[in-house]
């Protein structure tokens, strides 16, 4: 329904509260932890009672196994919950410097100041996960938000906004579900921060609309995450490693090995370890006995199918169209210029490539987006050393995938085509939040040179004196 006007009724209501949340987030007291601390509290106890309910809607929503779901999903979320509940007041305190100079004294005091009103818009493959960890870092630094969940991970987005409905008051947390008519209308409204989380092209989008406002924004893209294996460091436990990463969330992780490159000497031997970790880890027949996860929407699963046509299936390949499911699969023998080698896979499909030379290797890579992580199996200190100097990337993962990324020790966040912004932790709290500058001058009286009219000899005592005047 729109008013005269046309603007949609929904719209005025995000409207009015938003506005709430913005007065909230005004009047509280930004020194003060505890209102924060309890309303991370809450968050937590929400997850940790209605752990049956997520976990029934995750697996409706991608098919996910409760193992999977809990450790991809709650676990994570309740583990940066702790981290920021023990770091949240040593962070908050304000910090504190005094200047002496020749002819000034002054004190500085360094505060973390909430933005206010956050727009967080999530994603599909991880939907509880990426919905509810930027919030996390937003609510300890002491702002509300509103979360626009993906409209293709149906189940998950409808019992989270039950919960935060029940839990939470709307000047605090606020969840609004649709399509992307929905997102195009909630980016109109003047927000004081957005979060994006998704695909280059809605983020370009976003990014777009809030430089129209002047609206500070973070972006978590993706991009092809590539995965060398030299010919130091082929063990069983390196091939577990990346056919774990690979195929976790049915190879729907921004952070997955998106194709690995071998050493042409240890090819064909990685490539018999891989298809041995695949059947140990999914079985001889996944689509039946259910092990993979499924695509979220039919344009993905015919973007992964597709997919399948552009090298030889090594393993694996078969799909399951009315579950949207397709085999843990490795693909070898790409056609020169395919797609797949260039697209991010988001998906069940690891393409394997042998190599020769690391050093055209690092120049073919250097020509492509940069990714979110590169992944480098070595024990070459010299290989290491040239990759990680060589290739810009989020983030450089030495002998492991994706552990990286959950540990709230640790930022994530991308560059260039993988994005911008960088949250987890510590991180998301410097994020949330704008350092303001509280300068107090301590002496009575002024030093009269530093006021005109100036003496022709002034400028010569300035190049002499700079250092203790500033």
């Amino acid at each position: 329904m729109t008013t005269k006007a046309g603007v949609s009724d929904n719209k005025i209501n995000w409207s009015i509260i938003q506005q709430h949340q913005k007065t909230r987030v005004a009047n509280s007291n930004h020194l003060n932890t505890t209102e924060r601390k309890q309303l991370l509290e809450v968050l937590r106890l929400m997850l940790m009672e209605n752990e049956s309910e997520l976990l029934t809607a995750l697996y409706k929503d991608l098919g996910k196994t409760p193992e999977e779901a809990y450790t991809s999903e709650l676990a994570v979320l309740l583990q940066e919950i702790d981290f920021m509940k023990r770091r949240l007041n040593n962070w908050q305190r304000p910090k504190h410097k005094r200047h002496i100079k020749l002819g000034s004294m002054s004190k500085t005091t360094f505060e973390h100041r909430p933005y206010g009103s956050i727009l967080v818009i999530s994603p599909w493959n991880y939907p509880l996960q990426l919905a509810l960890m930027p919030v996390i870092g937003a609510l300890a630094a002491g702002n509300s938000c509103f979360i626009k969940p993906s409209e293709f991970a149906p189940e998950t987005a409808k019992i989270l906004a039950k919960l935060i409905r029940a839990y939470f008051s709307p000047d605090v947390l606020m969840v609004v579900n649709g399509d992307d008519t929905v997102a195009t209308e909630l980016l109109e409204l003047p927000w004081d921060f957005i979060f994006f989380t998704g695909s280059k092209k809605v983020g370009t989008i976003v990014h777009g609309a809030a430089a129209k406002k002047q609206i500070p924004v973070v972006l978590e893209l993706g991009g092809k995450n590539p995965c060398i294996v030299d010919e130091t460091n082929l063990t069983e436990a390196v091939v577990q490693r990346i056919v774990w990463g690979k195929f976790l969330n049915a190879g729907q992780s921004c952070i997955a090995p998106d194709t690995v490159y071998v050493h042409q000497t240890i090819y064909p031997q990685f490539l018999q370890m891989a298809v041995e970790q695949i059947k140990q880890f999914y079985g001889l027949h996944p689509l039946e006995e259910e092990t993979i996860g499924r695509m979220a929407h039919e344009k993905q699963f015919e973007k992964i199918v597709d997919f399948l046509k552009q090298g030889t299936i090594y393993y694996g390949g078969k799909v399951d169209a009315t579950h949207k499911r397709v085999e843990p699969t490795l693909l070898t023998d790409i056609t020169a210029r395919s797609p797949i080698l260039y697209e991010e896979i988001f998906g069940p499909i690891l393409p394997v490539i042998p190599y020769t030379n690391l050093s055209k290797l690092v120049n073919e890579l250097k020509r492509m987006d940069d990714p979110l992580v590169t992944y480098i199996f070595s024990k070459n200190k010299r290989s290491i050393a040239y990759v990680k100097t060589k290739l810009r990337s989020g983030a450089f993962s030495l002998n492991q995938v994706i552990l990286h990324a959950v540990s709230s020790d640790n930022s994530f966040g991308g560059i260039g085509a993988s994005g911008f912004g960088r949250y987890h932790g510590s991180a998301s709290l410097d994020t949330f939040s704008y350092e303001r500058t509280v300068y107090t001058y301590l002496l009575p009286f002024n030093i009269q040179k530093q006021y005109p009219p100036y003496q022709s000899n002034d400028l010569n005592l300035l190049r002499k004196w700079r250092r203790w005047l500033f």
